[in-house]
C-alpha cells in the first residue's frame, strides 16, 4: 500500500507535469520519501530495531502527515477533473465558435474551419500547451496546499498540549515500582491526561519500559521485528519484579489475563489496533490486564499496578505490603503492546468510576532524552522519553 501510494504521487506530482532532470529529481526525492515511510512503519513506538531505520523514522514521521494531505487532495481531483475538464471544453467550443454558426461541437466538421480544412497546428499546439500549463498549475497548487496545511497541522500536533502545571502539594509521593532502569512513556510531564482520556482514572498515569544499560527494551532483533510479533519473553522488563510504590492494603487483584505476544513494529501494530474495540467492550480486565490495587495508607489515594504477567500475583485482598515489597512480576496482558509497568493512583479502588491523582515519585536518577548524564531529581515525574532509575 505504502508503494503504490508513493507511485500514485509520482505519476500526478511529477511524471505528469515534468520532464527531464526535474522528472529525475522528483523521482529520486519520492524514493527518498518512501525509504522513510517504511522506516517508521519498522520503527516502534520505544525504539527502532536498527539503527539506520531510527534515523530515518525521524523525518519520516514528519512526511506521513503531508502524505495523508498529498493522497486525499489528489483523490478529490480525481473525482472533479474529469467534470472539471468538460465544463472547460465546452467552454471553449462556445468560445471558439462564431455567432450564429450553426454547427454544432459534437458534429464530425466540427474541428473544421471555415473553409472545410483542418484546424491549423498552430491551434493543436496552442490546446496542448494549455493543457499542460492547467495540469502543472493543478499539481502545484494541490501539492503547495496540501503541503501548507500539513506542515501547520504537524507543527501544531508537535507543539502538543500546552506543558502541564507542577503536580502541586496535592500530588501523594509515592516510590518507583521497579529496580533497575526502564524507559518513561506517557509521561504527566508532557501532558495530562497523560493518556489522552481520563477514562478509568488514567489522567496521571504513566508507563515504564525495562531497558538495559544502552536504554535498549530487548537483546536482539529479527524479521520479526519488523513484520510480525515476538514473544514477550524477549524482552528486559518481562518478569522483572513490580514492588509496592507505598505502604498499604491490597483491596483488589485480577488475574489470568493472557500475556499478548508482543510488537515492536508499526507496521505488527496494525492489526492489534483492530481489535481495540473488544479490549473496550471487555472494560477493566481488557485494559489493565492482570492488576493490582493497593490502598495507600494516609495519602487516601488508590495505586493500581497493570499489565502484571499472568500468574505471578504474590498478594492476596486484605493483605498489608510496605513500600518495595515484591507483589508481582512485569507481564504484557491486558492493553498492552510490549512488557512494561503502568501505575496510576485515584480516588477509588473501582476502576471505572475513578479519577485521577497526580503524583510525584520520593527520588530517582534520571538520563533526559539524548543525554548520556544522568541527574538526581526528587519529589518530581519524569520527562517523556527519559530513563530512570530508583535510589533509595
Amino acid at each position: 500500500m505504502v508503494i503504490v501510494l508513493h507511485r500514485y504521487l509520482y505519476r500526478r506530482l511529477v511524471a505528469d507535469v515534468s520532464f527531464g532532470w526535474w522528472r529525475r529529481i522528483g523521482a529520486v526525492l519520492l524514493g527518498l520519501l518512501l525509504v522513510m515511510t517504511i522506516a517508521v512503519l519498522i520503527a516502534g513506538p520505544y525504539e527502532a530495531p536498527f539503527e539506520l531505520s531510527r534515523v530515518l523514522a525521524v523525518p519520516g514521521l514528519l512526511w506521513l502527515t503531508p502524505l495523508l494531505y498529498l493522497t486525499v487532495a489528489l483523490l478529490f481531483g480525481e473525482i472533479v477533473r474529469p467534470l472539471l475538464r468538460n465544463a472547460l471544453a465546452r467552454r471553449a467550443s462556445r468560445a471558439a465558435q462564431p455567432s450564429g454558426d450553426p454547427r454544432s461541437p459534437d458534429r464530425p466538421d466540427a474541428d473544421a474551419d471555415a473553409d472545410g480544412g483542418p484546424v491549423p497546428a498552430g491551434s493543436v499546439a496552442t490546446a496542448t500547451d494549455t493543457d499542460m500549463s492547467r495540469r502543472v498549475f493543478v499539481a502545484r497548487t494541490v501539492a503547495i496546499g496540501s503541503t501548507t496545511v500539513a506542515a501547520l497541522a504537524t507543527a501544531e500536533s508537535m507543539a502538543g498540549s500546552p506543558r502541564p502545571p507542577g503536580p502541586g502539594l496535592d500530588a501523594v509521593e509515592i516510590l518507583l515500582p521497579f529496580a533497575g532502569r526502564w524507559s518513561v512513556r506517557n509521561s504527566p510531564a508532557r501532558q495530562v491526561p497523560s493518556h489522552g482520556t481520563n477514562l478509568f482514572g488514567s489522567s496521571y498515569a504513566i508507563d515504564f519500559v525495562g531497558v538495559d544499560e544502552h536504554h535498549r527494551t530487548a537483546g536482539s532483533s529479527s524479521w520479526r521485528t519488523m513484520f510480525a510479533t515476538e514473544p514477550p519473553e524477549l524482552f528486559f522488563a518481562f518478569g522483572v519484579p513490580v514492588l509496592a510504590p507505598g505502604d498499604g492494603t491490597v483491596v483488589a487483584i485480577h488475574d489470568g489475563e493472557l500475556d499478548h505476544e508482543a510488537r515492536r513494529s508499526r507496521l505488527a501494530l496494525v492489526p492489534y489496533m483492530l481489535g481495540q474495540a473488544g479490549r473496550l467492550a471487555d472494560g477493566v480486565p481488557g485494559l489493565a490486564g492482570n492488576h493490582v490495587v493497593i490502598a495507600l495508607r494516609d495519602s487516601g489515594a488508590y495505586a493500581t499496578l497493570c499489565h502484571l504477567r499472568r500468574g505471578s500475583l504474590r498478594v492476596v485482598v486484605g493483605q498489608q505490603v510496605t513500600a518495595g515489597e515484591h507483589v508481582a512480576n512485569c507481564g504484557n496482558s491486558g492493553n498492552s503492546t510490549q512488557p512494561h509497568v503502568h501505575i496510576q493512583l485515584t480516588n477509588t479502588s473501582d476502576l471505572e468510576a475513578a479519577k485521577g491523582v497526580p503524583m510525584v515519585f520520593r527520588r530517582f536518577r534520571e538520563w533526559p532524552s539524548g543525554s548520556k548524564q544522568p541527574r538526581l531529581r526528587e519529589h518530581a515525574i519524569p520527562e517523556e522519553d527519559s530513563v530512570v532509575e530508583s535510589v533509595l
